[in-house]
């Protein structure tokens, strides 16, 4: 067994996401990263709580590492577009992305922590206020929308008439311009 005192909040949600990406959302379970981590879920309960705590915990932490991924220095509508990717690259290879983010609940002290340093990142950037909130939700949407369509069973078809890729492109640069020059 993993001693206590070594078991900590990252390396749970990590293990977290690795089931997440081998086996899907039905193999998060707090007894198989328990098992993975050479401990007992109890253990782990103490640091992240139920699994709806640790659900939230996952979706943080990915979307905390799309945020890392964004390249510093960019400010503005260029921060917004390479917000966009990263969102997308991330999404794009977690599997089960849909439903993890249909199945998170409210969790308000996980939650503060990402507005939180999703205000600091889009600050660093320039972009404050409320139209800059819409902005970014805008393109959380589009993103999630893109994943949803890229992933099911009809994208084949699809993509057989749509080259996903630089059309995701196109629709990004086209939503971002239709709110005119970041501020």
């Amino acid at each position: 067994m993993a001693p206590p005192g070594k078991l900590n909040r990252e390396m749970i949600v990590r293990e977290a996401i690795a089931l997440l990406n081998e086996g899907g959302l039905e193999a998060v379970s707090l007894r198989r990263i328990a098992e993975r981590l050479n401990a007992r879920a109890p253990s782990l309960a103490r640091h992240v709580g139920d699994k709806a705590h640790l659900i939230a915990l996952l979706s943080a932490a990915i979307f905390g590492q799309a945020l890392e991924a964004i390249p510093p220095g960019l400010s503005g509508d260029e921060w917004l577009e390479a917000f966009g990717h990263a969102v997308r690259r991330k999404q794009s290879e977690t599997r089960d992305i849909a439903a993890l983010l249909s199945t998170v609940e409210e969790d308000d002290a996980v939650q503060e922590g990402v507005h939180t340093e999703l205000q600091r990142r889009m600050a660093e950037a320039g972009l404050t206020g409320s139209q800059a909130q819409v902005k970014q939700a805008a393109i959380q949407a589009l993103v999630t929308g893109w994943m949803v369509f890229e992933k099911s069973p009809r994208a084949r078809q699809f993509a057989s008439h749509l080259p996903t890729d630089h059309a995701f492109d196109d629709a990004l640069k086209a939503l971002i311009a239709g709110f005119g020059p970041a501020a």
